[in-house]
């Protein structure tokens, strides 16, 4: 027979879904060992957490007395305050940006044609426009 002594702290953690958690309840229901090793974790789980949290005595440990550091308050402001100026400034550029020039089919003739011209590794190039008469395709 396998225990399952691995798993124990993972079913106690929650980390255990599904199949899995199916298995390791009707291992423990036949087990006689591992239910016993599963109430001792626990206890002992139980008895730490029963503790009380001590504070040390100031200058035990010489590296625990750092300083205090401030809390960085109202960070969400600053964050806030940045998107909402970054906004504006896309706004305004998008108002100011002119619109685009429209080209025509005779300015890219004109361009192409000019470097067909300049540039001999510029072949011949076929241009097709939908609904416009005189162009072969």
């Amino acid at each position: 027979m396998r225990h399952l002594s691995e798993s124990i702290s993972a079913y106690l953690d929650g980390e255990l879904r599904g199949v899995e958690r199916g298995d390791f309840v009707a291992h423990i229901g036949s087990c006689g060992r591992c239910a016993r090793d599963l109430e001792e974790i626990q206890a002992v789980r139980t008895a730490i957490r029963s503790l009380p949290v001590l504070d040390l005595p100031h200058g035990l440990i010489p590296a625990a007395d750092g300083e205090d550091v401030p809390l960085h308050r109202h960070r969400g402001l600053w964050v806030g305050a940045a998107a909402a100026i970054l906004a504006i400034v896309v706004a305004i550029a998008a108002l100011v940006t002119p619109a685009p020039a429209t080209l025509t089919l005779d300015d890219l003739n004109s361009r192409f044609g000019a470097r067909a011209s300049l540039d001999p590794a510029f072949g011949p190039a076929k241009v097709f426009a939908p609904g416009v008469q005189g162009l072969s395709e």
